[in-house]
């Protein structure tokens, strides 16, 4: 144990490099600093606003709403949502005898879902198997996998450096996740009989307990920043990681595997008001499909995101947010099914003391070419709220696809 400590100063020394020539960002100082960002929307590269909130609020969907979307479907349809936030919070303005440095401690939420389908697997779900009469629908190559979670995490801040790093407590509360190799459905003429060849696998949480508590994991969230010159300039690059770590689900869990051809007759009705025995159990139904679950533990990976920042230039002094950069170019990741690596290009504006607003675009993620745009304000030096959409037109227009908004709240004292 002992040796374990004498590892700090050496942790320390490697984080302090981030602190030489540092500015805070948005020259916020103080020696408790909390923060709390929060967002939530979705996207997809095909499927459009109207669709998906048709489908969200219930009810019949018109013809020519499902047919915009079929109309734009391609060869790598891809779709996904995100909604969580996190709070963090950190203090002092020494730790272990290292001036500069802070506790810190976090507490998140997170919900996402990702996916990849292919055009039949949309056209199947939204207008039947009448137009596969004597056709096979190729049902994948897909992937999909949606995860709620929880996390709790302890660590360490640098005070104006902007450089942190934590290990994190993570809550499983809830999983679906599936992977297809091949899912070839035929139907016969008339419909006589369907036939799946299949080879794919399935998991999900337990389903047997209402608890919050599905599975326990860990995760490691940290950041690293450094201040250069850059054409005479200063410049800020930072490399950030979170949710980087796995959940353990426990052995109520269940999953199936599947690598075979399965011919399904149908069912024969002979008095459609004897309901005794009618087939509409879920488990049933899977079994009599050959879809009987296993129970057992597994070990998935969290959709961990990484990304990287490069800002430049300066505001006037004059300004709250001389410490903030008008140009920014950033890249990330996010490890889930149908994500693409995102980049974005930003300009911020400063157009009273006090406020500023941020335009730009970005591509990749779920979607394509995107226009973003934010606000925000400063109470004195010591209190921000921004607000911010990744996607300017969609979140106004059921025309476009994808809708999102972000929030974020700072305070320092």
């Amino acid at each position: 144990m002992n040796k374990c400590w004498r590892l700090l100063p050496i942790l320390f020394h490697l984080l302090a490099s981030a602190q030489q020539d540092s500015v805070p960002s948005p020259n916020m100082i103080g020696q408790h600093r909390f923060t709390l960002d929060a967002s939530a929307g979705y996207d997809s590269n095909v499927l459009r606003n109207d669709l998906v909130t048709g489908v969200y609020n219930g009810g019949p969907l018109g013809r020519d709403v499902r047919e915009r979307t079929l109309d734009g479907l391609g060869s790598a349809d891809r779709a996904g949502y995100e909604l969580g936030g996190r709070a963090t919070y950190a203090w002092g303005d020494s730790l272990f005898g290292h001036a500069g440095w802070m506790p810190r401690f976090s507490l998140s939420y997170q919900s996402v879902m990702g996916v990849r389908f292919t055009s039949d697997v949309y056209a199947l779900s939204f207008f039947g198997n009448a137009a596969f009469e004597d056709r096979t629908a190729q049902l994948g190559p897909g992937v999909f996998e949606q995860v709620t979670y929880q996390s709790f995490g302890l660590g360490i801040e640098g005070r104006n450096s902007g450089s942190f790093v934590e290990l994190a407590l993570v809550n499983g509360q809830s999983l679906n996740a599936g992977r297809i190799q091949k899912a070839d459905l035929y139907t016969a003429p008339f419909g006589r009989y369907l036939e799946l060849q299949l080879d794919g696998e399935y998991h999900r949480s337990d389903t047997a307990s209402g608890g919050f508590n599905k599975g326990l994991g860990a995760a490691i969230n940290a950041r690293w920043q450094h201040i250069f010159q850059l054409f005479r300039s200063p410049a800020v690059f930072s490399l950030a990681v979170s949710d980087l770590g796995f959940i353990a689900w426990n052995n109520n869990s269940l999953s199936v595997k599947k690598d075979s051809t399965i011919r399904y007759e149908g069912i024969e009705v002979t008095d459609i008001l004897d309901l005794d025995g009618l087939l509409v159990n879920r488990t049933t139904l899977q079994d009599s499909l050959g879809f009987g679950y296993s129970k057992g533990s597994f070990m998935r990976a969290l959709p961990a995101r990484i990304e990287a920042r490069l800002g430049a230039g300066r505001f006037q002094k004059r300004s709250h947010f001389h410490g903030m950069q008008p140009y920014e170019l950033s890249v990330d990741y996010r490890y889930l099914p149908g994500y693409q690596p995102h980049a974005a290009i930003a300009r911020n504006l400063v157009f009273a003391k006090s406020m500023a607003i941020s335009v730009g675009a970005g591509y990749g993620g779920f979607g394509d070419f995107r226009a973003m745009a934010g606000l925000m304000g400063m109470l004195g030096k010591h209190f921000l709220i921004g607000v911010q959409t990744p996607n300017a037109i969609g979140l106004f227009s059921d025309e476009a696809n994808g809708k999102a908004i972000a929030l974020r709240l700072e305070a320092t004292w």
